[in-house]
């Protein structure tokens, strides 16, 4: 990911509505749309899926990457007590409207994944009814609905919802060049210098902590006209100056971690750095110099899985060995 790249990406709004035919809820839809768009966000309107594929691919998918969550509570038909279905029953009686059952479905996932969420609900729907009633929403009744755009963007900007702030990790390394030595303990029993080779874990969030993080190396291909894959073994990575393998990552810092390591007397021959009682966990299965393109994933308790390639020139003088981002 280049520079200009990470400068415009946008903080995502799920906006959750009704879509009846043949009223102004979607036209509603696009206006606040088009009014987050101008305050800088990214925002996404929900369209009602009849498929399970096209939940999946569609509204969980974008409910699981969104920073925010608006949830807006058109009236529906008005609810009938039972046992009094006629028609002048429901015309002599003020009665509740119930709401748009999809978006309270989709309230129950922004709420499962603690989304910050503004709530709005037009006036005459049942108020304690769904889901609504578990949560301290506290949703604004509105009667107007061309004016809904306005007072949404509005009440974001009184909330603080920054355009900036990303439920998402980045993985990094500006300096290619870039490393540190250390003294080790080998397998062989001897101490003996390791260059280490660091990428750096970004929180884009202003606000939350992305907690219990663990990193893993998923890839390892050689660059040449074969691209050969080379096998990997599964294991947690070693956070640099950490002696756990799960760490926080504090809002908008950065933590590195151990891509790789390299013993001086062995330049060709990188190695990981691992959380496993087995050496055969650490080694690579690279004997030589050459291009290679490693993929490593970070896992999040709350935060999507961030995944980067990275190129390893790897020579036979460990001073002209370099690791840059793709």
């Amino acid at each position: 990911m280049d520079d200009s790249t990470k400068q415009n990406r946008r903080a995502r709004v799920f906006i959750s509505c009704g879509q009846t035919k043949h009223s102004d809820e979607l036209e509603t839809a696009h206006k606040i749309w088009d009014r987050l768009h101008e305050l800088g966000f990214d925002p996404y309107i929900a369209v009602e899926e009849q498929t399970l594929s096209g939940l999946r691919e569609n509204i969980f998918r974008h409910l699981r990457n969104a920073e925010y969550f608006v949830f807006l509570d058109f009236k529906r038909e008005k609810l009938i007590p039972q046992g009094h279905g006629k028609i002048g029953f429901v015309q002599s009686r003020k009665l509740p409207h119930r709401g748009s059952l999809f978006s309270h479905q989709e309230l129950a996932l922004a709420s499962y994944l603690d989304l910050p969420l503004l709530a709005f609900q037009e006036q005459g729907v049942k108020t304690d009814d769904g889901v609504l009633r578990f949560l301290q929403a506290n949703a604004t009744t509105f009667t107007d609905r061309p004016l809904l755009p306005n007072v949404i963007a509005d009440e974001v900007q009184r909330r603080g919802w920054n355009p900036r702030s990303l439920r998402e990790l980045i993985l990094e390394r500006d300096r290619p060049a870039e490393h540190s030595e250390h003294n080790v303990l080998t397998d062989r029993g001897v101490v003996e210098v390791r260059r280490f080779y660091y990428v750096y874990v970004r929180n884009l969030h202003h606000h939350k902590t992305a907690t219990n993080c663990y990193v893993h190396l998923e890839k390892v291909i050689k660059l040449d006209d074969s691209s050969i894959e080379i096998p990997v073994k599964s294991v947690e990575l070693k956070w640099s100056g950490y002696t756990l393998p799960n760490a926080h990552i504090l809002p908008t810092t950065t933590r590195p971690f151990d891509a790789i390591a390299i013993l001086h007397r062995l330049p060709t021959e990188p190695a990981l750095v691992t959380f496993s009682d087995s050496v055969a966990f650490g080694r690579l299965d690279i004997h030589g110099p050459g291009e290679y393109e490693l993929r490593y994933a970070v896992v999040s308790d709350n935060f999507p899985i961030a995944r980067a390639c990275f190129r390893l020139s790897l020579s036979t003088v460990l001073d002209r060995t370099t690791l840059a981002a793709t």
